[in-house]
């Protein structure tokens, strides 16, 4: 009798709302890489991931809720009316519905923008679908942020709209997919690293060499579907397993030429499944690979801390220690510049996790 009464009130509360929030979301870089999607449910994966948000690359979405009998989505990029986005909108929230009823009617006027080029491989998805995910969580507002309940809720719901935004809920690294190494680790959100980070390791900095600018010719969705029969897709989910245990401990260890190796062979796995698949197919572009042998003599020349990692594009992400960031800038502006369009990249701290605005 009580709960429905609960369920009563809530229902009415829903009814009644009317609320605008913003939020502004991090992007994310997988450390070690989720590639391969299970059959056993939407965006469970094949091997866990462990990834640092990116605190100055970010998704900015602002989602405005009216009471209606049924479901209309409004969305629109920077101010602009993008109709091509709205499949995959609408596919997300009819995802969602099991775990927030309330989002099958109603009015929803939504807009985002990111301060990164879209679908280049900086991982806008991610941003975005965390944004989202934290905008809706808030509009309900049944749970204290600073509860693990409420960020694994808000992981669970990005999740059902692209697998990486569920690892952007986290300034510490997060991990995403069930390890032996993680105790309370899940397939279904991500969860954060408990333990102490090194000191080595806590103060590094990301750079994107922006190499190519332009839309992905292969999506991360059609890439992810080309694991299922990959000739050697066992091995690389089992190889991810190990990395991701050895890697949890030198994060906390501070080993950071075993840092370097992890995380580069990693990328390059990543892309040699792509590059193995059938079809086959490549995103690294030529400038991708002259950067990566700039990167390996800098490094041997100098044996400064820093390596690269990839995302599922051209692009390369230059991680290194802040301490030595003068250096860093002086390479990337003489050696690594003009390998990028336009001579763009972008650097971010480490760290950042959602931040909420309401606005009534």
């Amino acid at each position: 009798m009580y709960l429905g009464i609960i369920k009563f009130v809530l229902g009415v509360k829903l009814l009644n709302m009317k609320s605008k929030v913003t939020v502004t979301c991090p992007s994310n870089i997988a450390l070690i890489k989720y590639w391969g999607k299970k059959n056993t449910g939407i965006q469970i994966p094949q091997n866990p991931s462990i990834s640092w948000s990116l605190s100055d690359l970010n998704a900015k979405t602002t989602v405005q809720y009216r009471p209606g009998d049924i479901r209309q989505i409004n969305f629109s990029y920077d101010g602009l009316v993008k109709e091509s986005f709205l499949p995959k909108i609408n596919e997300f929230f009819n995802r969602i519905e099991e775990i927030l009823p309330w989002v099958k009617n109603g009015i929803f006027n939504i807009d985002t923008v990111n301060n990164f080029p879209h679908g280049t491989g900086i991982a806008s998805s991610a941003a975005g679908f965390g944004a989202l995910a934290t905008a809706l969580v808030e509009l309900e507002n049944k749970l204290n942020k600073d509860t693990d309940e409420y960020w694994n809720k808000v992981s669970e719901i990005a999740r059902l709209g692209s697998g990486s935004a569920c690892r952007s809920m986290y300034s510490k690294p997060a991990i995403w997919g069930a390890s032996e190494a993680i105790h309370d680790s899940s397939d279904y959100y991500a969860v954060e690293l408990k333990e102490p980070i090194h000191p080595s390791l806590q103060n590094w900095k990301d750079c994107v060499l922006i190499i190519d600018s332009g839309e992905k010719k292969v999506s991360s969705t059609v890439g992810h579907s080309l694991l299922n029969g990959h000739a050697y897709a066992e091995a690389r989910f089992l190889q991810a397993n190990k990395n991701l245990i050895e890697l949890i401990q030198v994060l906390k260890n501070g080993n950071v030429d075993r840092f370097i190796k992890i995380v580069e062979s990693e990328a390059l796995q990543l892309h040699s499944m792509m590059m193995s698949s059938i079809p086959y197919y490549m995103l690294m572009r030529p400038n991708t690979v002259a950067v990566i042998e700039e990167i390996w003599n800098f490094r041997e020349a100098t044996n400064l801390p820093l390596c690269f990692t990839l995302d599922a594009g051209a692009n390369v992400h230059l991680l290194y220690n802040k301490e030595v960031e003068s250096s860093i800038k002086t390479f990337i502006d003489t050696k690594l510049l003009p390998y990028c369009q336009n001579a763009t990249y972008l650097c971010s701290g480490i760290g950042g996790k959602p931040q909420i605005e309401h606005h009534d």
